[in-house]
């Protein structure tokens, strides 16, 4: 990811004249996301959110440092809103400054404050079908939802205006041109992808695609979809939008999509109990996948009971986090720079860390 590395040295050097032509009007305004909080949270943060177990009523989201590497041992938002968050959310995404988490089980799409203070709720998936994943574009939220829709939200009030009928259980959603992409795996038994143009948002095209999706990412252009597999082999492809193919290029249970890269974790086991992992990075322009060199690797990422549960990268540094779970206790984040040496790791007081943001404003 040297690409990457350069990348940020050119965004930290803008950041420093943007902080200098800085007033102190616009950083009053900018205080905005601190409104309600009970908690005083540095203006560079992160969230962490953990999904919890399925039927638990355990899901949580928690405050972490990235500057001082701590993450906070409270449920940040049970902190600031005297509630818990529910039971198995499954997806969070920052937009417009604001935090949106999606609870699937307890049927619930959230709108919080860059300080985790919830702002508006919509909890009426009785028809539309359990929230899954979403995905923000020009002031609207969509999301998908279990009964076979997206349904589009107003971003700022989560009124619903509209839904557009797919395939059975959408999962991750994008969006690329003047589309929306979902994969729909049909609870194990789907094998489409759905297409809606934004602008009409009134019917979805379906085509065939790898077996028992459940991800989509997108990269310079390049859709990447990733299935479970009618074996759970785990394939990964990549897919035209000019012909409508996936064509397979590997096996991974998480994958990351940067620049022309598609980076790659696989899980194995031949007990159920501990996994050995392979790491892997194709490139989308040669065709080729190859070893992907993590410098200083610590040895439970590459064996024993732990997998791989989400990874992103930083956009304000580029330093790379890789969440890890064994399903039943707490997760652990490992946290590389932004040339793949290894940095350091922390707890998170919670199950199934499934995504993380950063925020600096």
């Amino acid at each position: 990811m040297k690409l990457r590395s350069y990348f940020y040295a050119i965004l930290c050097a803008l950041a420093v004249v943007t902080s200098m032509t800085s007033c102190s009007d616009d950083d009053e305004e900018n205080d905005e996301w601190k409104a309600g909080s009970k908690v005083d949270l540095p203006r560079y943060r992160a969230f962490v959110l953990c999904e919890g177990q399925f039927g638990a009523n355990n899901s949580h989201l928690f405050f972490y440092n990235p500057t001082a590497k701590t993450v906070m041992q409270d449920d940040i938002y049970s902190l600031q809103n005297g509630q818990g968050l529910g039971d198995t959310a499954n997806d969070m995404i920052k937009y417009d400054g604001d935090i949106y988490i999606v609870v699937n089980n307890s049927r619930l799409l959230l709108r919080l404050n860059g300080s985790g203070v919830e702002q508006a709720r919509y909890a009426d998936f009785s028809v539309l079908g359990e929230p899954r994943n979403m995905v923000a574009v020009d002031g609207k939220l969509y999301v998908t939802c279990y009964g076979g829709y997206v349904a589009r939200f107003d971003a700022k009030s989560l009124a619903l205006e509209a839904s557009v009928q797919v395939d059975a259980n959408p999962e991750q959603i994008v969006e690329m041109g003047d589309s929306l992409y979902c994969v729909n795996s049909g609870y194990g038994s789907g094998h489409t992808l759905s297409a809606i143009s934004i602008k009409k948002f009134d019917v979805a095209t379906s085509v065939e695609t790898l077996s028992n999706p459940y991800g989509i990412q997108k990269s310079n252009g390049r859709l990447y979809i990733s299935a479970y597999g009618a074996d759970y082999s785990n394939p990964v492809g990549v897919y035209d939008i000019n012909t409508n193919k996936t064509t397979q290029i590997g096996n991974a249970g998480r994958v990351l999509a940067s620049g022309d890269k598609l980076y790659m974790i696989q899980s194995t086991s031949e007990d159920w109990v501990s996994y050995d992992k392979e790491y892997k990075v194709y490139d989308a322009v040669t065709g080729k996948v190859s070893e992907w060199k993590l410098s200083s690797l610590p040895g439970e990422m590459q064996e024993g009971a732990a997998v791989p549960y989400f990874m992103t990268i930083n956009p304000i540094d580029g330093s790379l986090y890789i969440g890890m779970t064994d399903y039943y206790s707490s997760g652990t984040i490992y946290y590389f720079d932004a040339n793949d040496n290894y940095q350091g790791n922390f707890t998170v007081p919670g199950v199934n860390p499934n995504s993380m943001i950063f925020l600096a404003k």
